[in-house]
């Protein structure tokens, strides 16, 4: 089972929910821990109260499974804090999507793996928001994206099995496992016995022997099978109870001598029970399932089956990677914008839970970012090896988390100085110098690019005044050094018996 974000959460999955929390500037913890409510989509029903959980200093984030059987559709988590023991509770009221579980599962994700302190977690955030923002927020406006995914692709794609099973006697939970035939198949939906009252199961089993007094009593009367001859005294009061099949013209002719002849004949109706699976392979025509795990009985006997396979999806591609989870994307389908049926994977990809035709025209809006996390910790990590490396190069440290506090200014700066340069070294090609063009400005571009160089001499000129000071111009530590003149007769003693106390 996968953990899914806010925006692609799934039936019968865990979604983690993020909250971040900023005091004066910098992110900062509650004095307490926040307390969590899953809010319905009617904004008013409590499905579920969770505690948060911290991640780094500033950011909590609350784990809810979503129940299989709930709607879809736009949900909410409401936070409630304190800031200090004695503030007052504020809330935070966020929103979540809930997709279904058919849609989207387990999406590739990039071969790196980022373990963050709480002390980096905050440079990054500083690099981003105060120095390189820009670069970091960059919205695209429906760019259409291309399909990569074959016709005869055959990813993503689940067989699902229908078996009939041959009595109303089982009931069986969802996410139970069978065995059949060297094949496993695990319960899509829950089953229950189908509970008929006694009125309509006396109707049922004596449908096919029931006659003409019993059919007009009962509601039951259109599964019998039969035919009856009615005398010309009865026809008029049986005509108002049948199933349609005498006319309103014949109750006129009960006053004649003719008999009236009625022939009725209708099909049973009988309840059938049906398992719905995801399997890994085609059984038996009928046979027994056996229990592997989960709740239910231990075997099953079905008399027959039905696979349906279906597609999961169609996949698209876009220019750019490192996307924002804020805002959330737009598509349009055909120039129609639709919410639901689609999931991105916020790294340039989109998936569909239906195949599209070749014809389709797909367009995103999407806001994303130039640097990846790899890129942003490898320019900090430049940072502090260039003060390292600056006189005096006595004073050196290896990581980000052991460095002193004064040395995060010519950090950030210095990691910001080395992402200026990245960016506008990245500009001399296309893919990345279209991201600053205007159709209704050809000279927009370069204006961007003279900006970021700006932007680069007065982010070096300030490192050369900060690398000065950085290291050197520090005060010396005060100290109280005691050094006693003179000694009177027995001082001296006084005076070791004075710095042994002080030292102890």
């Amino acid at each position: 089972m996968s953990i899914q974000t806010r925006t692609t959460a799934l039936q019968n999955e865990v979604v983690r929910l993020y909250c971040e929390f900023f005091n004066d500037g910098r992110l900062r913890n509650p004095a307490a821990q926040p307390l969590v409510e899953i809010i319905d989509a009617d904004g008013v029903t409590v499905l579920a109260t969770i505690a948060a959980a911290e991640e780094h200093t500033g950011v909590f984030y609350a784990d809810w499974f979503v129940p299989a059987n709930l709607p879809l559709g736009t949900y909410y988590d409401r936070w409630t804090f304190q800031w200090t023991s004695t503030s007052s509770a504020q809330e935070l009221t966020l929103d979540f999507e809930v997709h279904s579980f058919d849609s989207y599962v387990n999406f590739l994700s990039p071969a790196v793996s980022h373990n963050v302190s709480n002390r980096v977690f905050q440079l990054m955030k500083d690099l981003s928001n105060d120095f390189i923002y820009e670069a970091m927020h960059i919205p695209i406006y429906w760019e259409q994206a291309m399909r990569i995914q074959q016709e005869h692709q055959q990813k993503r794609v689940n067989s699902y099995f229908h078996f009939t099973l041959d009595s109303d006697i089982y009931s069986v939970e969802e996410d139970t496992v069978y065995f059949a035939d060297g094949q496993k198949f695990t319960v899509f939906q829950s089953l229950y016995p189908l509970y008929s009252s006694s009125s309509s199961s006396s109707g049922d089993s004596n449908s096919s022997s029931s006659t003409s007094e019993s059919s007009s009593s009962s509601p039951y009367s259109v599964s019998s099978s039969s035919s009856t001859s009615h005398s010309s005294e009865s026809s008029t009061s049986e005509s108002s109870e049948s199933v349609g099949n005498v006319s309103s013209s014949d109750s006129s002719s009960s006053s004649s001598s003719y008999p009236i002849t009625t022939t009725t004949t209708t099909t049973a109706w009988s309840y059938q029970p049906i398992l719905t699976t995801v399997g890994t392979g085609v059984p038996a025509s009928s046979g027994v399932l056996t229990k592997v795990s989960g709740t239910g009985p231990d075997s099953i006997t079905y008399t027959g089956f039905e696979e349906v396979t279906s597609r999961k999806s169609t996949i698209y591609s876009l220019a750019y990677q490192n996307w924002n989870q804020s805002p959330r994307p737009i598509v349009r389908l055909n120039n129609r914008i639709i919410d639901d049926g689609w999931m991105v994977d916020y790294n340039g990809r989109i998936y569909f839970d239906s195949l599209m035709a070749p014809e389709d025209s797909v367009n995103v809006a999407y806001n994303f970012r130039y640097f990846s996390e790899e890129e942003i910790l490898s320019f900090l990590d430049l940072g502090l090896k260039i003060m390292n490396s600056t006189p005096p190069a006595s004073e050196t440290y290896s990581t980000l988390v052991s460095m002193p506090t004064s040395w995060d200014a010519p950090v950030l700066l210095y990691a910001a100085i080395t992402a200026l340069k990245r960016l506008i070294f990245g500009l001399n090609w296309q893919e990345k110098f279209v991201i600053f063009t205007r159709p209704d400005d050809p000279n927009a571009t370069q204006q961007a690019i003279q900006n970021f160089k700006d932007l680069y001499t007065d982010y070096s000129t300030l490192w050369m005044e900060v690398k000065k000071d950085a290291k050197t111009r520090k005060l010396p530590q005060m100290a109280i050094y005691v050094t006693p003149e003179y000694t009177l007769p027995g001082g001296r003693s006084r005076w070791f018996r004075y710095m042994f106390k002080t030292g102890s």
